[in-house]
């Protein structure tokens, strides 16, 4: 059985598509996920086999990625999320520190130059949904992407300019973030905020204060883009497991509880920040819990 590849997605005019910096072995659950079981990992395995964590006999780790959502509308171009980004010095993850990819070579190869993104939407501001925010000019961090808004939740924003040395920044504020505001590009936004009325953001807080859902509509689908509110699919099933990196686990867990409940059973597409190919998925009930069906 092999792993299925992402198939860009189409929404009438609108299309989804992936940009990947890094595609692999993700963090034990022991690790990412404090209240998790080896038991109930292997309860789920019928389903997540094998793009979502390998089969034992290949060392039955999760699988996940790194990788910005790029979406096309005819009249924007919008990242979602932007990675860890090069030549940054990352102590949290040594398979971080002053990465060389050629993840904007690979933009450019998907028909996206720089100068046109419109719109850089980050569902928060950990320092792997923020590094391609900014690259290295002359010894400077400048805006990689000159003539796009960078949006970013006003409660988000307003909480990491306090805490900058928190769990998951890992000096990302400073490289990715304040040169980005310095140039005038960011926009602080209220939880109402749309880009036009089949692109617009929710609160979705827990993993941090100010985390934010992307809803996306046309050609009478939908897709919601859920950020780390769901690190990994196995969240899907056992939404009660929030990640170490949450700031409060308890609304972390009652964000994906209401989440599942709403997208259960529907043609939603779930899209997560760090889901493995083929990465969209649905929502189904599968027993007393859920799956994601690819």
């Amino acid at each position: 059985m092999q792993s299925k590849p992402f198939r860009p997605l189409q929404f009438g005019e609108i299309s989804v598509d992936r940009c990947v910096e890094h595609e692999g072995d993700f963090f034990p659950p022991a690790r990412m996920f404090p209240l998790s079981t080896p038991e109930a990992v292997d309860a789920e395995r019928d389903w997540m086999e094998p793009h979502f964590i390998k089969p034992k006999s290949a060392g039955g780790r999760m699988q996940a990625g790194l990788f910005a959502y790029v979406i096309r509308t005819g009249r924007h171009t919008i990242l979602v999320d932007t990675c860890v980004g090069n030549d940054k010095p990352r102590a949290f993850s040594p398979a971080w520190n002053m990465k060389k990819t050629n993840w904007l070579s690979d933009l450019a190869a998907m028909g996206v130059a720089p100068e046109s993104v419109t719109h850089i939407m980050c569902t928060h501001l950990h320092v792997d949904h923020v590094g391609w925010n900014t690259r290295l000019e002359n010894g400077r961090w400048v805006p990689t992407f000159p003539n796009a808004r960078y949006i970013f939740h006003k409660t988000e924003y307003d909480h990491w300019l306090t805490d900058r040395d928190a769990v998951g920044m890992d000096g990302c504020y400073d490289d990715s973030i304040l040169p980005v505001v310095d140039a005038g590009l960011a926009d602080l936004v209220k939880s109402d905020f749309a880009i036009d009325d089949s692109i617009w953001i929710e609160p979705s807080p827990g993993h941090t204060p100010g985390h934010i859902f992307i809803n996306l509509k046309g050609g009478g689908k939908s897709a919601l883009f859920t950020g780390d509110s769901f690190h990994h699919p196995i969240q899907v099933a056992y939404p009660e497991w929030s990640s170490f990196a949450c700031t409060d686990k308890e609304q972390s867990a009652a964000t994906r509880q209401k989440t599942v409940a709403r997208l259960c059973d529907t043609d939603t597409y779930m899209l997560g920040a760090h889901f493995a190919a083929p990465t969209a998925g649905r929502v189904r009930r599968k027993g007393s819990r859920w799956k994601l069906e690819v």
